[in-house]
């Protein structure tokens, strides 16, 4: 009996002593700003603070969300905010409007008076605001478990596309109220939901956490690996991998150039005035050029606990912020 635990006890030793940690050649101290009001929700396109204001890419909107309220997608027609329950709120300039959905709201967009929308049960559909009535709704299958970074449909020309939670993006007709085309993006039992949609001029850029594919006249092109996050430059794509990868690809997925940074682990990655910024679990900002031919890493207090959002030049994790230029 005494052996057996000095075995079980030796084995857990070694396990845990096994995990290997990122760990830069030099890197240098750096202090974020403190921040009282932490993010308590994310998805792909905003971040709702505790306060009720919301973060998107390009600053804070000043919503002031009641408590409960989650911020889903800003859009030129107004913008989304969801509940855990069936209940969603679409803000226009003062005025509110409650609607309720079959199913908690867990992605969306406005094109005019209309919400295309996808459900907690990987349902999607089309709401009328004027008719307050479902125009269009089906299910596609059931999943149980996502990653938090849900991408929102997008409109490309006269269709929408809309990402599911399964692997798949829909097209779909507004005009004719009808599913054109469905397209497998990636097959995986765990976390499996697009979290990248994006419109690259000709090119449409999808991702799930398992693979990232380009969609375009000149054919479909993929990238099957782990993804930690996308960025666009340009006609660039930055894709960071979870093995502490980061790719410069071109339209096609051709990668250009490529810089392994070993064991690290991204939360966030971001390009901003020509420059690549990678935050790691542990608190260090790897900092390179477009064509990772030089590098500068810092050293921030604290490790990063929860969500991590960018937004206008500042990365938001805890209660800190990061404030590119600065750097």
């Amino acid at each position: 009996m005494k052996n057996s635990l000095l075995l079980i006890s030796a084995l857990l030793f070694f396990g845990c002593s096994s995990k290997e940690y990122y760990t830069p050649k030099e890197s240098f101290s750096a202090s974020a700003l403190k921040n009282s009001d932490t993010i308590s929700f994310f998805s792909r396109d905003g971040a709702t603070l505790e306060s009720g204001l919301v973060l998107i890419p390009k600053g804070r909107l000043n919503l002031n969300l009641k408590d409960g309220e989650l911020f889903i997608n800003n859009t030129p027609y107004g913008t989304i905010v969801a509940t855990k329950s069936k209940r969603a709120t679409i803000i226009r300039g003062r005025s509110r409007l409650d609607i309720t959905l079959p199913k908690p709201l867990l992605a969306g967009t406005l094109i005019g008076d209309k919400l295309v929308y996808v459900l907690k049960d990987n349902s999607f559909g089309v709401y009328d605001l004027k008719s307050r009535s479902v125009l269009f709704n089906d299910i596609s299958q059931v999943t149980y478990s996502i990653d938090t970074r849900v991408a929102n449909p997008i409109l490309v020309d006269n269709l929408v596309i809309i990402p599911l939670l399964n692997g798949k993006i829909v097209v779909f007709n507004m005009r004719a109220n009808r599913v054109v085309k469905e397209i497998l993006i990636s097959v995986n039992g765990v976390l499996n939901n697009i979290i990248f949609l994006k419109r690259l001029k000709d090119t449409l850029v999808v991702a799930t956490p398992h693979k990232i594919v380009t969609i375009s006249s000149k054919g479909r092109r993929e990238i099957e690996d782990e993804i930690s996050e996308v960025a666009l430059n340009g006609n660039e794509i930055f894709i960071f991998l979870k093995d502490g990868r980061v790719l410069r690809a071109d339209k096609m997925l051709r990668v250009q150039d490529e810089k392994k940074f070993k064991f690290a682990h991204f939360v966030v990655g971001t390009l901003r005035n020509n420059r690549v910024y990678a935050l790691e679990k542990q608190g260090y900002l790897i900092v390179t050029n477009r064509n990772f031919t030089s590098t500068k890493v810092y050293k921030f207090d604290d490790e990063v606990e929860g969500h991590s959002f960018v937004s206008d030049g500042k990365i938001y994790y805890d209660d800190n912020i990061i404030n590119l230029d600065s750097i």
